[in-house]
C-alpha cells in the first residue's frame, strides 16, 4: 500500500488506513446493494416462472371442471363397454349398465369415471398427472397423498388455489390444485355423503413436469447475476478509482491542477462523444416511433375503412379483433363476438366435413378461401367470399386473419339468370332446353326403379283467332292463365313446360297405368274449355292433347316426342278439344302418308 509522505519526507500510515477503510466500505456497500438488487430479481423470475405454472395448471383445471360440468349436467353420459373401458364398481346408478336393441352394451360414464380416463389420457400423451382427490373419496384410490390433504384443507379455510414447486423422482415438478364446488347435478352420485349446493367435494390436481420452465428460470437467474455482478465491478471499481484518484491528488497537491485541467478535458471530449452518440441514438428512436406509427396509422386506416369485413381470430379460433365493415355485413357489434368462437354464426348449410376440410387446408397450406353460408344477427342466412390466412407456422399457429365479402346479391342475380335461361319468360314454366333435361331424368329414374311415366303433348285450338280478335297481349294473357290451370292439374312432382307458342308439354312422374293419364288428360280439357276473362274481353279456346307412355324397348325419348305429337295431330283430326293415345295404327298411318 502506498504511503503518503509529510512536508519533511515521513510516511503518514494514518491516511494509508483511513484510505483503505473506505475502500473496504465501498465494496462492501456495493455487495450489499447489489446483492439485494439480485435478490429481488430472483424473486421477480420466481415469481414470473410460478405465475406461468400458476396458468397453465388453472386452464387444465377449468377445461376439467367444464367437461365435467356438462357430463353431470347431461346425467352422466353412455359409452359402449369394451376392455379398456369395464362398468364403474363406485356408481350406484339403477340405470348405469344398458342394452341396446342390437345387443351392444352401454355403461355409464359419470364425471369421476371421465376424469379418470382423461388422467390417463393426458399421462400418456404430456407426462401430465391429474387426480381427482377428496377428504372422504368414495374410491379409495381418489384419497389425496399428503400434499393433496394440505391443499385442501387450505380450500377449506378460504383460499382459491395452491401451487407448488417440488421434486419427484428426481424431476422438477409444478403441483397445481383448485377446489371442486358441489353443484347441483353433482347430489345424484354425491348427496348420500351429506354434501349440500356450494360445499368443498374435494379437488382436482394437476401435475406438470417443470423442467423446462425451471431450465428458463436457472436460466435467467444466471442472466441476471451476470449482470448484477458486471455493474457491482463496474460501480465499485469506479468509485474505487475515484477515491484513488482523489488520493493521488491529495498526495501530489503541486500537479493536481494540471492533471485536473488534463483530467478536465479527456472527460470533456469524451462526454462530447458520448452526447453525439446519445443525440444520434435519440434521432434514431424518434425516427423509429415516427415509422411505427405511421405505419400503425396506415394499417389503422385500411383495416377501419375496408370495404370487405376483416376478422382476426387467435390460435384457439376465438375472435380478437373486427373491423366496422364486418359489423355492417353480418350486424353484429364487435363488443357481441370478441372472444367468441366464429361458430355462432354457421348457417346449418355445412357439414362437419366442410370445417374439417377448411381447417386441414389451413394447417397444409396456410390459407383458404372459398364460399361459405352463414347467418346475419337477424337470423337472414347470407353468402359470402370468405379468405383465410394464417399467421406464425403451422407447428405453431398465432391466429388467423380472416376477410370476408358479402357475395349474397351476386349470387341471387346469378341465380335470377340461370332461372331465365331455364324458364319461359312469359308463364314462367320451363322452357324447351329444361323439359327435354327433366324428360331424360324421367327417362333414367323409371329405367332404375322400374316404374312408367307418360308424355303429354299439349296444343291450344282456335288460339289464333284470341289473338287475332283481341290482340297479341290478350294472347299472352290467355297463355298464362293456361299455365296456371295446366299446373293445378298435375302433382308437385309432375312437369309443365312451355315449348313455344301455344303448344305445351306434361311430364306424369310414376303413373300406375293408363288410366291416370287419361285421368289427368281430361281434367285439363276440361279446364281449357271454361271461359278466359281476359281485361280485353271473353275469350274461349279448347286443347287437344296426345299421350305417349314410357320408358318403351323400342323408343328412345325423341321417338317418345313423336309418338305423343301424332297422338295429339289425330286428336284434333277426330274433332279438337279431346285427346288421343298414341297406339300402334297411329305410326302405320303416318308412315303411309309420309
Amino acid at each position: 500500500m502506498d504511503r503518503e509522505p509529510s512536508a519533511q519526507g515521513v510516511p503518514r500510515p494514518a491516511d494509508d488506513v483511513a484510505y483503505a477503510r473506505s475502500v473496504v466500505l465501498v465494496y462492501l456497500c456495493s455487495v450489499l446493494l447489489f446483492g439485494a438488487l439480485l435478490m429481488l430479481e430472483w424473486r421477480w423470475i420466481d415469481q414470473s416462472i410460478a405465475a406461468v405454472a400458476r396458468e397453465r395448471g388453472a386452464a387444465l383445471f377449468s377445461l376439467i371442471e367444464t367437461t365435467r360440468e356438462w357430463n353431470a349436467r347431461h346425467g352422466g353420459v353412455y359409452v359402449a363397454q369394451t376392455d379398456e373401458v369395464q362398468p364403474n364398481p363406485y356408481l350406484r346408478h339403477p340405470a348405469r349398465d344398458l342394452e341396446t336393441s342390437d345387443g351392444r352394451r352401454l355403461t355409464m360414464i359419470n364425471p369421476a369415471y371421465m376424469t379418470r380416463q382423461i388422467a390417463e389420457l393426458a399421462t400418456a400423451g404430456e407426462g401430465i398427472r391429474l387426480h381427482i382427490t377428496s377428504l372422504d373419496p368414495i374410491r379409495a384410490d381418489n384419497g389425496p397423498d399428503p400434499w393433496e390433504a394440505d391443499a385442501l384443507k387450505r380450500f377449506a379455510k378460504g383460499e382459491a388455489e395452491v401451487l407448488t414447486l417440488t421434486a419427484e423422482d428426481g424431476e422438477p415438478v409444478h403441483r397445481y390444485m383448485a377446489p371442486l364446488f358441489v353443484a347441483q347435478a353433482c347430489l345424484q352420485c354425491h348427496g348420500e355423503q351429506g354434501y349440500v349446493v356450494g360445499d368443498i367435494r374435494g379437488g382436482i390436481s394437476v401435475t406438470m413436469p417443470a423442467r423446462a420452465l425451471t431450465a428458463l428460470r436457472d436460466s435467467q437467474r444466471e442472466h441476471a447475476a451476470l449482470l448484477h455482478l458486471a455493474a457491482f465491478v463496474l460501480a465499485a471499481g469506479l468509485i474505487h478509482g475515484l477515491l484513488a484518484a482523489n488520493r493521488r491528488r491529495v498526495r501530489e497537491v503541486h500537479r493536481i491542477n494540471a492533471e485536473q485541467e488534463r483530467t478536465i478535458a479527456r472527460r470533456t471530449g469524451e462526454l462530447a462523444v458520448l452526447n453525439r452518440h446519445l443525440a444520434a441514438e435519440a434521432a434514431k428512436q424518434r425516427d423509429s416511433a415516427s415509422q411505427l406509427a405511421a405505419s400503425e396509422a396506415r394499417y389503422r386506416a385500411i383495416f377501419e375503412h375496408a370495404a370487405e369485413g376483416i376478422m382476426v381470430t387467435d390460435a384457439d379460433g376465438r375472435i380478437v379483433q373486427v373491423n366496422p365493415a364486418f359489423c355492417t355485413i353480418t350486424g353484429y357489434e364487435a363488443v357481441e363476438v370478441v372472444g367468441y368462437s366464429p361458430a355462432f354464426m354457421r348457417s346449418g348449410r355445412h357439414d362437419e366435413a366442410f370445417y374439417a376440410d377448411m381447417r386441414a387446408r389451413l394447417a397444409r397450406e396456410g390459407s383458404w378461401q372459398g364460399e361459405i353460408w352463414n347467418r346475419r344477427k337477424s337470423g337472414d342466412l347470407y353468402v359470402q367470399w370468405m379468405s383465410v390466412t394464417r399467421i406464425g407456422d403451422a407447428a405453431r399457429p398465432e391466429g388467423y386473419v380472416s376477410t370476408l365479402t358479402d357475395i349474397t346479391q351476386r349470387k341471387q342475380a346469378e341465380e335470377r339468370i340461370r332461372y331465365r335461361a331455364d324458364h319461359d319468360a312469359l308463364t314462367g314454366l320451363p322452357n324447351r332446353d329444361l323439359f327435354a333435361d327433366r324428360l331424360n331424368s324421367t327417362q333414367t329414374s323409371a329405367v332404375r326403379h322400374g316404374h312408367r311415366f307418360a308424355l303429354l303433348a299439349i296444343d291450344l285450338d282456335h288460339f289464333k283467332a284470341v289473338n287475332d280478335r283481341l290482340g297479341h297481349l290478350a294472347g299472352d294473357a290467355l297463355l298464362v292463365e293456361t299455365a296456371a290451370r295446366l299446373l293445378v292439374c298435375v302433382r308437385e312432382s309432375d312437369t309443365v313446360a312451355r315449348l313455344g307458342g301455344d303448344e305445351f308439354a306434361v311430364i306424369l312422374t310414376e303413373i300406375a297405368g293408363p288410366g291416370d293419364a287419361e285421368e289427368v288428360a281430361g281434367r285439363i280439357c276440361v279446364a281449357l274449355a271454361r271461359p278466359f276473362m281476359l281485361a280485353e274481353g271473353e275469350a274461349r279456346v279448347s286443347t287437344s292433347i296426345g299421350i305417349a307412355f314410357g320408358p318403351a324397348a323400342d323408343a328412345d325419348l325423341e321417338t317418345l316426342r313423336r309418338r305423343a305429337d301424332r297422338a295429339l295431330y289425330a286428336a284434333k283430326a277426330e274433332g279438337r278439344g279431346r285427346f288421343r293415345v298414341h297406339d300402334a295404327s297411329l305410326d302405320t298411318g303416318v308412315a303411309g302418308t309420309a
